[in-house]
Formats: C-alpha cells, sequence, structure tokens
C-alpha cells in the first residue's frame, strides 16, 4: 500500500571544517534528521472453503506398500532413505485439523486491525563529499518485527556501501514483483512447515541473509553506467552466540538492473544470484531428521514433509529476476525467482502484475503462482507438489495529503499433495478497507 508520510520535524546540524579542508566544488549540507510514521485502520472479512483434511492413516496406505515391514522398509530404501531404515505404528496418526481453521479464516464477519510504525531518516553530505544516510523503522504494533531493520548507507564518487541485517544484493535489485505480496487469508500458514509464507511474495533471500542469525549484511552499488547498475553482498553469518553457532557462513550474492528506452516504453529489468554455504547440514543428516519427522507425524501433511522432504535442507541457491515495462499511465510487472536447497525442497514463484491510475485512483491486478517442489519422488516416479494460487486487486485513492482511502481483495487457492486423499484444494477469500495517515 502506497505510504506518503508528513515530515514532522527537520534538523539541521552544522559541521565544522577549515576552508583550505574541504574538497574543491563540495559543498557541506550538515545532517538533516526527518521523523514520520503511518497508521492504518484496516476492516477485514475473510472466508474459506475448508473442510476435513485427509486422514493420515490412508495416506499412509496408499504411499508405501504395507504388506508388511519389511515391504515398508524397501520402499523407504527405494525412495533414498538408508538400508534399515524404517517408520512405526501408523495406528497413532490422528486425524488433522481443518487447513482453514487452523489458519483461522472461518471467521466470516468483519474485523479491524490495527498497524503503526514510526521511521526515521538522517542524511547528509561531509566536506570531503561522502554522503551519509541511516534509515530506521519501529514497527509499535509488534517492536520485535523491525529490529533489525536499520540501514546505514555511505555513498559518493566511487559509488555506494550499504550495511543492514540480513540484507542482499538480489532482493534491493529484483523488479517486476507489483501484483505480488498480496494480503490473504493464509498469510500465516505455510505450505506443509515449508519456512515461507503463502502470500504470493517472491523468494528473494537464502536462509543465509534471511535466517533470524542477527548477522550484518554489507553489499557495494557500482556506480551507474549507461543504465546499468551492479550490486555485490555479503553476509558472514555471526550470530549472537558467535561465528562457530553459525549454520551458514560467507553467504554471496549479485544483483543487476538495467533501464532502457523503446520509443514511449520504459524497460527496467532487475535480478540476481546469491549462494549460501552450509556447514552443518549433510545428505545423511538430512535424511535423518526427515525420516524422523515422518515417524513421529500426526497428520497427513506432517507425514508428506517427511517422507518425501518439504523442509530446506543443505547449501542453497537464490535465482531470481523481473522486469517492468511502463508507457503513459500503465506499467505491466513479472518476476520469476527460484530457491533450491541442495539436500531438501526447491521453491519457484512466478508473477504478473498490471498497474493504472484512473482519476488519481491506483489499481493493480496481480496473479502470482507458488511451487514447492519437494526433494524426492514417489515410489513410482511421480513428482510430489504443493502448489499455491493467488488473484489479487488493490486500489487506491489519496483523500488528501497523507491520508488515503484503499481496498484490497484477494483470493489464494492451497493445492498440497498430502490432500490427494482428502478434499482436495482449499481456498479463501480475503477483503479488506483500509485508512491510512501518514504524519
Amino acid at each position: 500500500m502506497k505510504k506518503i508520510p508528513l515530515i514532522c520535524s527537520t534538523i539541521l546540524l552544522s559541521t565544522f571544517a577549515n576552508a583550505g579542508d574541504a574538497p574543491v566544488g563540495i559543498e557541506t549540507d550538515g545532517l538533516s534528521l526527518n521523523i514520520g510514521g503511518q497508521v492504518v485502520l484496516e476492516g477485514i472479512s475473510i472466508n474459506g472453503k475448508c473442510l476435513d483434511e485427509a486422514d493420515p492413516a490412508d495416506v499412509f496406505s496408499n504411499e508405501l506398500n504395507t504388506t508388511n515391514q519389511t515391504s515398508i522398509n524397501n520402499d523407504l530404501e527405494t525412495l533414498g532413505f538408508a538400508a534399515g531404515s524404517s517408520i512405526g505404528d501408523v495406528a497413532q496418526m490422528g486425524m488433522a485439523q481443518s487447513f482453514c481453521r487452523n489458519a483461522g479464516v472461518s471467521e466470516k464477519s468483519p474485523h479491524f486491525e490495527f498497524e503503526k510504525e514510526l521511521y526515521f531518516n538522517v542524511t547528509g553530505k561531509l566536506a570531503n563529499g561522502l554522503e551519509v544516510s541511516f534509515n530506521d523503522t519501529l514497527d509499535l504494533t509488534n517492536t520485535d518485527a523491525e529490529e533489525g531493520s536499520f540501514e546505514l548507507s555511505l555513498g559518493g564518487a566511487f559509488g555506494r556501501i550499504l550495511f543492514q541485517d540480513n540484507a542482499n544484493a538480489v532482493d534491493k535489485m529484483l523488479t517486476g514483483t507489483a501484483g505480488s505480496g498480496a494480503k490473504t487469508a493464509f498469510d500465516d500458514i505455510t505450505l506443509t512447515n515449508h519456512p515461507y509464507e503463502v502470500s504470493g511474495g517472491h523468494e528473494t533471500a537464502t536462509s543465509g541473509t534471511d535466517g533470524g542469525s542477527g548477522s550484518l549484511s554489507v553489499i557495494y552499488f557500482t556506480p551507474s553506467l549507461a543504465g546499468l547498475d551492479l550490486a555485490f553482498g555479503y553476509n558472514q553469518n555471526t550470530d549472537a552466540n558467535g561465528l562457530d553457532d553459525s549454520e551458514f557462513k560467507d553467504t554471496i550474492s549479485i544483483g543487476f538492473g538495467y533501464e532502457t528506452y523503446i520509443g514511449d516504453v520504459v524497460i527496467s529489468l532487475g535480478g540476481g544470484i546469491e549462494k549460501a554455504h552450509s556447514d552443518i547440514d549433510t545428505p545423511a543428516n538430512c535424511l535423518t531428521t526427515d525420516l524422523a519427522t515422518a515417524d513421529a507425524a500426526s497428520d497427513a501433511g506432517d507425514f508428506f514433509e517427511g517422507l518425501y522432504g518439504s523442509s530446506k535442507c543443505g547449501d542453497e541457491t537464490l535465482t531470481a529476476i523481473g522486469a517492468d515495462f511502463s508507457v503513459s499511465e500503465y506499467t505491466l510487472s513479472s518476476a520469476y525467482s527460484s530457491l533450491d536447497s541442495s539436500e531438501g525442497s526447491d521453491t519457484n514463484v512466478w508473477s504478473l502484475g498490471i498497474g493504472r491510475t484512473i482519476n488519481d485512483i491506483d489499481y493493480t491486478v496481480g496473479y502470482s503462482e507458488e511451487t514447492l517442489n519437494y526433494a524426492r519422488d514417489k515410489v513410482n516416479g511421480d513428482d510430489v507438489q504443493d502448489v499455491s494460487k493467488i488473484m489479487m486487486l488493490e486500489a487506491v485513492k489519496p483523500l488528501g495529503e497523507g491520508l488515503d482511502l484503499g481496498l484490497n481483495i484477494s483470493n489464494a487457492e492451497i493445492d498440497r499433495a498430502s490432500e490427494e486423499l482428502g478434499n482436495g484444494p482449499q481456498d479463501a477469500w480475503r477483503a479488506g478497507v483500509s485508512v491510512t495517515l501518514g504524519f
């Protein structure tokens, strides 16, 4: 949603330097402190069409040859588990709860939610020509959510260096994502416990920069050359307990951006690659973890998670690319991102969005499709996939300086492989009307 902050205070701090020390042709701006924020009130109505999920005992019998324990063990070995691997008594598995009910989408009456943020920005140019900026955001609704949201930037003729927690060059350079990242009724639920949200957003980081290690990332942006921009990111992953306790080390990312014109059409491209190496995961311990998950499963989704491997495990590689095509008041956006883990599942996201401004109202229509490819195929060789599809419509109308009225409607459908014997895809609608006040 578009943010229109009204800066409520500006403080100019003078800097002292001898005239003979200042580079020729450079004027110092001092430091400018800007403080702003926003309050969002949103009325939401959600409704889901979700029934009971598949009985895990039936799923177990359908996936493995349960004639005897030897047959089960042979099927596990065919899937890739070590010889002699076994799973215990399937009768201990119970019926899973409704996916929608767990997500809280059975609520049909409208309810209200508040979002509150404060953000701070300090910028200035020093006597030596160095441009400095510092940004930080405080989420007053959830103060833990943005503790690591600060940015420190140093820029000049050499380009720009950015210091920021859990950041990378791919996320900074990726474009074409308009129409993805919709608010949905499933925002707090993951596909078979895979660590990403079903919200239509793109994969823009590996676990090496988005794993909650509290690590500091360094990103260098080159000066723009004929419309081409490059960025190089590095993250050492030193968490609160020291480098030796971090799973991922020396995560490296490369990003690019390019803009050109063809007649009245403006074309913007952006994307990149990130690689993260795991010093903990090996093929053997990934299989051991998955087997324990399948053995302890109490629902069909958990059983599939372990049996076929729906979690990320091992080294990770992220690739992403997107494009915006703008002409007149229309903008067409499209992007693709892929996150592969060497011993676990892979995630692919594709999105398409169209935006236009009509009578001061900004409209965005978007579609995104997210696919989770499990690490292992079935005994018969069939692929195992979970797929989520999201359609969204958003409209934002300025009511005055710093005041916006917004409408957001989305439908999300989740088709999980573990529900082949259940009630099929789960889907839910979400509709919200919001008022945003910037100050």
